[in-house]
């Protein structure tokens, strides 16, 4: 790891960074470092958390993508980084501990975010708050966020192929409709191509079916059309125990499993589709031929 000065190991407890520590455009280049030593709290709550799994799948990441492909590492590193960092939903919530992954992590966030190794204009750094930004900025807090809300169940496969799609992450996954499962899971259903084609359809389409639902969300309840149901906890709970046994490096080229606590009700996913194709069918899509 390079240009941070956080004395870390693989036995770290999680800690916080307590104060904002302003990030030049040099430490955000790579070209400096930043001492965030004096700003490190324990955080109350927060578990320990060994980051060495976390370490491996971000290496991985970067060696399997070139960085021209960054954006495409998404759909690879999230599923793993979530079964890599078991966080509960509680510890995920609490921002300071994305701000000492985003800082302890500064290489990633460079590479996944910034320019080119070794072009040093400032302008074209890693913005700040890819390392200490809200969940739908910070790097790793994104993906991390996007496994859980985007995955059924122990399947990551839907939070993998939500994640081909800036767009659902960029605008979609900022939405509240985006915490209730069936409607996330009817999107990806909505957004596959008719011909069968892998993938999701672009970015244009993405965005509007996005607004079409937020919009329809003010007026319908969306739980009454598609009710979910609890999540196991105690089967939650059980895979953030596990954590020690996790080996990432045995998920490179298959997909990990997520927590076992329940799969979206079919049934809720197929009234969310139907309502979803409905609305998409009279949404404005910004290039598309009306007949």
């Amino acid at each position: 790891m390079t240009g941070t000065a956080l004395p870390l190991n693989d036995r770290t407890t999680v800690g916080g960074v307590g104060a904002v520590v302003r990030l030049t455009p040099a430490f955000r280049l790579g070209t400096a470092d930043v001492d965030v030593s004096g700003h490190l709290v324990p955080l109350p709550g927060i578990r320990a958390h060994k980051l060495d799994p976390v370490r491996v799948v971000l290496d991985e990441a970067m060696e399997r993508y070139s960085q021209p492909e960054a954006a495409s590492s998404d759909s690879w590193l999230g599923p793993r980084l979530h079964a890599a960092l078991r966080l509960s939903r509680r510890e995920a919530g609490n921002r300071d501990l994305w701000r000492f992954l985003g800082l302890w992590a500064a290489d990633y966030v460079r590479w996944r975010f910034g320019p080119p190794e070794g072009e040093d204009d400032p302008d074209r750094a890693a913005k700040a708050e890819r390392f200490i930004g809200p969940d739908s900025k910070q790097a790793l807090a994104r993906l991390w966020w996007m496994a859980e809300v985007f995955r059924d169940g122990k399947d990551y496969s839907t939070a993998a192929l939500a994640l081909t799609n800036q767009d659902i992450v960029n605008n979609l996954f900022r939405m509240t409709i985006a915490n209730h499962r069936p409607t996330a899971l009817a999107v990806l259903a909505v957004l596959k191509p008719a011909d069968g084609s892998q993938g999701l359809l672009g970015g244009r389409e993405a965005n509007a079916l996005a607004k079409a639902t937020n919009a329809a969300a003010s007026t319908l309840l969306l739980d009454a059309i598609g009710p979910d149901e609890p999540l196991d906890t105690t089967a939650r709970q059980q895979w953030e125990s596990v954590a020690g046994d996790h080996d990432p490096r045995a998920w490179f080229d298959a997909m990990p499993e997520g927590p076992d606590d329940g799969e979206a009700p079919p049934a809720a996913v197929e009234a969310m589709t139907t309502l979803l194709k409905a609305l998409y069918a009279e949404a404005p899509v910004r290039g598309k031929s009306v007949a």
